[in-house]
């Protein structure tokens, strides 16, 4: 048995279901059934056994990254931020 679903659409994609409806004498929802078993599988997709590969370049690194390499190599963990700016002086 079917379960009720609401979706808000756009003017035009109302318009564009309406107009299919009018052409081919399906209900708008046997139309939006049919979109959705043809763009996504309701069966299991296959799973293929092997890995997965990336691989980048960058000829530089982004600035975000950078400090936060620069902050782990010098104080330890990610969290331990040097405090950096303001010039303490020692008396």
């Amino acid at each position: 048995m079917g379960m009720r679903t609401h979706v808000i659409l756009r003017e035009d994609q109302r318009a564009f279901l309406l107009n299919e409806s009018a052409r081919t004498g399906l209900s708008i929802g046997e139309i939006v059934r049919r979109a959705l078993d043809a763009t996504y599988r309701i069966r299991p997709r296959p799973q293929v056994a092997g890995f997965e590969l990336s691989v980048g370049l960058w000829r530089r690194l982004d600035a975000a990254v950078t400090g936060r390499r620069l902050r782990q190599v010098e104080n330890g963990p990610l969290y331990a931020v040097r405090s950096t700016g303001s010039s303490e002086s020692s008396t």
